[in-house]
């Protein structure tokens, strides 16, 4: 039951945050792109507020009791999109629902970070390493699916949600380092057999540029290193910057929008935007220590750990520190999905510090 008197809960520290970034989403995708992309990322903001405060009117242990169907009905979704879906750019991963298109992995996540919280919230289920078969069979399950629309980078998302929450529910070091190491030896199998050829080509062009040779592989890097570089400390200004406006940057308005406006912007305003992730993610972290119940810590820790891997890996991407992926820059790039996805986590950990639970017994949760 939702009472006025929580609103009093409400953190309009990260809420103010988050509006400054969907206000710098809306400019540089109107730079970026046009002011046909802008309006349209405006209609998914609005569609995206509406959906976070609806959520918070639901007692987040209801939406708990319903993690496993949320799991499943997503992966019947992966399962659809490959047989049926939209293919763009080479990739399928869209389900088309008429003027628009929704990207179910986006959702994944979500569904991924409900269902891990709800099995590891049981001490029992953290005991032994024979307990972690479900939780590595939930990560690797969706992975898969996604791996194969090709979606390297969301997929990998899943990986620091799922070792973010079995390292907080408490499981014992040995069991993680033996899955990292288990993980470790697949790196083969992932390379020779997972891997398409493209993206084999972007992780040889960030280990080692200089043994490049196809024409073209490293254009994306290339023309994201130059526009942060030619920003310099202040940018050349709104919609001025050569990289973007003369259409040198690829996907300015979705992957490589840091790009778009470190150019713009420059240095010392893009450090901004770092510093003001940094502290929406310290802000979230805060909620889960905090958090009395387990589900709802480990739940924010999920949610926490995916928006700081996307976060770090798009920005990272940008400069040539990491390789590119598909990844999005949360509450910024342009993309009905990825907001949508992005709000709903956001609700359900604005949803946590709420309320002030505490778990008392295994049946209760069943109720």
């Amino acid at each position: 039951m939702f009472r006025i008197d929580i609103l009093k809960k409400f953190d309009w520290i990260t809420f103010s945050i988050i509006s400054f970034f969907l206000l710098i989403s809306f400019f540089f995708v109107w730079s970026a792109a046009s002011e046909k992309f802008a309006y349209k990322q405006l209609i998914w903001i609005a569609i995206g507020l509406g959906l976070f405060f609806s959520l918070l009117f639901i007692d987040y242990f209801t939406i708990a009791r319903y993690s496993y169907v949320f799991y499943s009905l997503l992966i019947i979704c992966l399962v659809f999109v490959l047989l049926f879906g939209k293919t763009v750019y080479g990739a399928k991963r869209w389900i088309p629902l008429g003027p628009v298109s929704l990207q179910p992995s986006e959702f994944m996540k979500i569904a991924l970070v409900l269902a891990l919280s709800r099995y590891m919230m049981f001490k029992e289920n953290v005991s032994t390493f024979r307990n972690l078969i479900i939780p590595i069979t939930l990560t690797i399950f969706p992975m898969v699916l996604i791996i194969k629309q090709p979606d390297l980078g969301t997929s990998l998302i899943m990986l620091p949600i799922f070792f973010s929450i079995v390292f907080i529910a408490g499981i014992k070091l040995r069991y993680l380092f033996s899955i990292i190491i288990l993980g470790l030896t697949s790196i083969p199998f992932l390379w020779y057999l997972i891997l398409k050829d493209y993206q084999k080509s972007r992780v040889i062009t960030f280990l080692w540029p200089d043994k490049v040779s196809k024409l073209g592989e490293g254009y994306h890097k290339v023309q994201s290193l130059i526009a942060v570089g030619s920003g310099g400390s202040l940018g050349s200004g709104w919609g001025n910057g050569t990289q973007s406006q003369l259409n040198f940057l690829p996907q300015g308005h979705t992957d490589f929008i840091f790009s778009v406006i470190a150019e713009e912007w420059g240095f010392f305003r893009s450090c901004i935007i770092l510093a003001l992730y940094i502290l929406f993610l310290a802000c979230c972290a805060g909620i889960a220590l905090k958090t009395r119940d387990s589900y709802g810590r480990l739940m924010v820790t999920g949610f926490t750990a995916m928006f700081a891997t996307q976060a770090l890996v798009n920005i990272a991407m940008t400069m040539g520190l990491a390789p590119i992926t598909g990844l999005t820059l949360p509450f910024i790039s342009y993309g009905g999905s990825s907001l949508l996805s992005s709000f709903i986590a956001l609700s359900l950990i604005f949803n946590v510090r709420l309320r002030t639970r505490v778990t008392l017994a295994r049946d209760e949760f069943y109720e």
